[in-house]
């Protein structure tokens, strides 16, 4: 019997209802294309989970601090068990909210930040920072140098009459305004993709995971990639308080060493006027002794002040909570090879049922005609 005859009589559509018996047929008589559908998607499914690059992922799970104003007692923890944050509601937190945490990860000085740090990488025996590997990374290939001094022989010595146009392009000046390169573009770019943050708006716990090929530089960048959130949000939350503590730091120093000239001047007057009684003098002595007192009491009121702002920025700089450290990962996390088989398998089968309908459409309009 003809498959492809057969196929053609069968109505699976009859009277707007569908025939189950002639669609079981027409998928049963087109089986060998599904078959050949699925072997092909399988083989592809192979070659994709044997040539993946291997990956690791490693995390980091913590909780923000929260400044809380009016205990809410347990009353607030069974709120905030619930997903409420009553703090809030009521005007009673400060910080940055932890929505906000993933835009901080995103942001383009963290990223700088991020990719001028120093990690251990297998292919290098010293650490170096993200931005150096993408240095090193950009070294001309083979291929490159070939067509370099060949087809693009031209543009070559172009560039050479030019005198050396990219040494001037790391000598611009400093315009006060954000100046990335392109290797810091292309790091910067990597961290984007590498490093995830994800936020529990219910328990404002905050994860931090990140995926690359080797297993100790992973933790490496998940360690660091929370340590400076960290100094990110103590630097924002303690602003105003540092601020005022560098203030009263200079006022101190300028009023100490005036307070410790006139305690000089006074002492140096007392023991060279030390047997001498005369009403200049005393003039004099009293003159001396009113500025130490003067000079002391601004020096002791700044002095005082001082401890007060240390204290302020000690209670204004959060404390966080590290639920779960980075660790360095033991299992890969990619390629998950089980994962791409079965999704061969489906995909292939679902093309392969295409195939077999699409023929039979195609037929159909074909005898219409």
């Amino acid at each position: 019997m003809n498959t492809e005859n057969t196929n053609d009589n069968l109505q699976i559509i009859k009277d707007d209802e569908i025939d189950l018996i002639a669609l079981v047929k027409t998928i049963w008589n087109g089986r060998k294309t599904i078959y050949y559908s699925i072997g092909v998607a399988v083989i592809i499914g192979l070659i994709i989970a044997f040539t993946s690059p291997v990956k690791y992922q490693a995390y980091s799970t913590l909780i923000p601090s929260e400044e809380k104003k009016g205990g809410m007692g347990n009353l607030g923890a069974l709120a905030g068990m619930a997903g409420i944050n009553l703090g809030s509601m009521m005007g009673g937190t400060s910080g940055i909210p932890a929505e906000v945490y993933p835009q901080v990860v995103n942001s383009y000085p963290f990223k700088k930040e991020m990719v001028h740090q120093k990690f251990h990488f297998e292919d290098y025996t010293e650490p170096i920072s993200l931005y150096e590997y993408a240095l090193a990374d950009t070294i001309e290939s083979l291929g490159s140098k070939v067509a370099k001094y060949t087809i693009r022989l031209p543009w070559t010595i172009k560039d050479a009459l030019s005198g050396g146009n990219e040494d001037l392009k790391t000598e611009l000046p400093d315009y006060g305004v954000l100046q990335l390169s392109e290797e810091e573009l292309r790091a910067m770019a990597a961290v984007e993709q590498v490093i995830v943050i994800e936020v529990d708006k219910k328990t404002g716990l905050i994860n931090v995971s990140a995926e690359v090929g080797e297993p100790v530089l992973v933790a490496q960048f998940v360690q660091k990639a929370v340590e400076l959130l960290q100094n990110y949000v103590i630097r924002y939350k303690t602003k105003q308080a540092r601020e005022h503590l560098e203030f009263i730091q200079k006022q101190y120093d300028q009023k100490k060493e005036i307070y410790e000239q006139s305690q000089g001047r006074l002492y140096a007057y007392k023991d060279k006027h030390r047997n001498m009684v005369s009403e200049r003098v005393n003039l004099e002595f009293q003159r001396l002794s009113d500025d130490y007192d003067m000079s002391s009491t601004v020096f002791k009121g700044l002095a005082q002040q001082l401890e007060q702002a240390k204290i302020a920025v000690n209670e204004q700089t959060p404390a966080f909570t590290i639920l779960e450290p980075a660790k360095v990962p033991i299992d890969k996390s990619g390629p998950k090879k089980k994962i791409i088989l079965v999704v061969s398998v489906f995909l292939g089968g679902f093309v392969g049922l295409g195939v077999v309908f699409g023929k039979l459409v195609w037929s159909s309009v074909k005898n219409n005609f």
